[in-house]
C-alpha cells in the first residue's frame, strides 16, 4: 500500500508512513484523493502550454463508496508527480541512465523511456532532453500489463469486475473518469493528462552527474541502483535453518528453499555515507514465498562482514 501524504510504499499493516511518519489508515478507509497533493505554487512548465492548475478543492465528499480507490490511486499520483509535473531539472551532462532509488521511490531511465517504478507494476513516459531539461511526452503515458491486476487486488475486487467498477464511479471525479477511460480504451494518455493538468507539484530533481545520483529540492536522494558488484555476491545460509539459502549475481537474486528454488530481481545501491543496501522488486518477488516469510524488501549488507539480516534471520557465507 502507500502513503496518502508522501506517496511512498508502505508495508501492509503498518501505521505510520517509514518515509514521512504520517499515520495510515486502515486499507479499507484510504484517505480522500487531494490529502495527498496539497501542493501549492506550481513552478514547472506544462509541456503542452501553460502551467498545472491547483487541483481539485480538498473539500469534495467521496461518493458511492469509492474513496478507497480514490486513496490508492492519489497515493499513486503523488509519487508520479515528482517525474512527470512537467518539466524535471537536471545539471549538466546528457542526463542519468539506468535506475535510481532511495529503497522507496524508484525511477527508471532507458530507451528514451522515463517509467516509475512501484511494487509489481511501471507507468512509463518518452522523454527528450532540451537543455538541462526532460520534458515528458504525455501522449506516451503506458502503464505495465500488471498495472489493472495490481489496482484489482489492491481494490479487493476480480480484475473481471473492474471496469464495470471504474465505470460505476466515473462519474465522482475526473481522476475515476480518467482511470475508465484509461482502462476501457486500453490507453494511458487520458491517466497521463489527468495528471498532468489536475496536480500541481513543485519539487525539482537535479542529477549529480560527477556522484551519479538524483537530488530532490527536498533533500530526498536516489542512488543509481545497479551497484551490484558493491553489495552480495554468491550464496548465503540462513543462520538458524542450513537448509534455506540466498544467492545474489547482478540484480538475479534466488532464495532456495530446501530444494524449492525461486527466482527474483533486485537493486543494490550505496549511499552517501557508504552504507550498502539491497532492494528487491517485481511481481515474482512479491508473489514469493521468501517475501512471505520475510515480509521485507530492503536490508543493509554488511560490506566488513559480508553478511545482512532481514528481518529477524541472519544469513552469511
Amino acid at each position: 500500500m502507500f502513503c496518502g501524504n508522501c506517496g511512498a510504499q508502505v508495508p501492509d499493516g503498518s501505521t505510520v508512513c517509514p518515509n514521512c511518519g504520517a499515520a495510515m489508515a486502515p486499507k479499507a478507509q484510504a484517505p480522500n484523493m487531494n490529502q495527498g497533493a496539497q501542493y501549492q505554487s506550481p513552478q514547472f512548465q506544462n509541456p503542452q502550454g501553460g502551467f498545472p492548475n491547483q487541483g481539485v478543492p480538498a473539500g469534495n465528499a467521496p461518493k458511492k463508496g469509492n474513496g478507497k480507490l480514490i486513496g490508492i490511486i492519489a497515493a499513486c499520483v503523488v509519487v508520479v508527480a515528482l517525474i512527470i509535473f512537467c518539466v524535471v531539472k537536471f545539471a549538466g551532462g546528457s542526463g542519468p541512465k539506468g535506475t535510481y532509488t532511495n529503497g522507496i521511490i524508484t525511477i527508471k531511465f532507458e530507451g528514451g523511456r522515463m517509467s516509475l517504478i512501484e511494487e509489481e507494476s511501471e507507468i512509463s513516459f518518452k522523454y527528450k532532453m532540451k537543455k538541462k531539461n526532460i520534458i515528458v511526452d504525455i501522449e506516451s503515458t503506458t502503464v505495465s500489463d500488471n498495472f489493472w491486476e495490481y489496482i484489482a487486488d489492491e481494490y479487493g475486487v476480480d480484475e473481471d469486475d473492474l471496469e464495470d467498477m471504474l465505470e460505476d464511479d466515473a462519474d465522482y471525479d475526473d481522476l475515476s473518469e480518467a482511470l475508465y477511460k484509461a482502462y476501457k480504451d486500453d490507453d494511458g494518455e487520458a491517466l497521463g493528462e489527468y495528471l498532468v493538468k489536475e496536480t500541481p507539484f513543485d519539487d525539482k530533481l537535479e542529477y549529480n552527474q560527477k556522484k551519479n545520483y538524483i537530488e530532490m529540492d527536498s533533500g530526498t536522494i536516489l542512488y543509481y541502483a545497479e551497484n551490484y558488484k558493491k553489495g552480495p555476491s554468491g550464496k548465503y545460509t540462513n543462520k538458524e535453518d542450513d537448509d534455506k539459502t540466498l544467492s545474489f549475481k547482478n540484480g538475479k537474486a534466488t532464495y532456495d528453499d530446501d530444494g524449492d528454488d525461486e527466482e527474483f530481481t533486485y537493486y543494490c545501491y550505496v549511499d552517501k555515507k557508504d552504507n550498502v543496501f539491497v532492494v528487491f522488486y517485481g511481481e515474482d518477488f512479491y508473489d514469493s514465498d521468501f517475501y512471505k516469510d520475510h515480509y521485507t524488501r530492503e536490508f543493509e549488507y554488511n560490506t566488513k562482514k559480508d553478511k545482512f539480516e532481514i528481518g529477524d534471520a541472519e544469513y552469511k557465507k
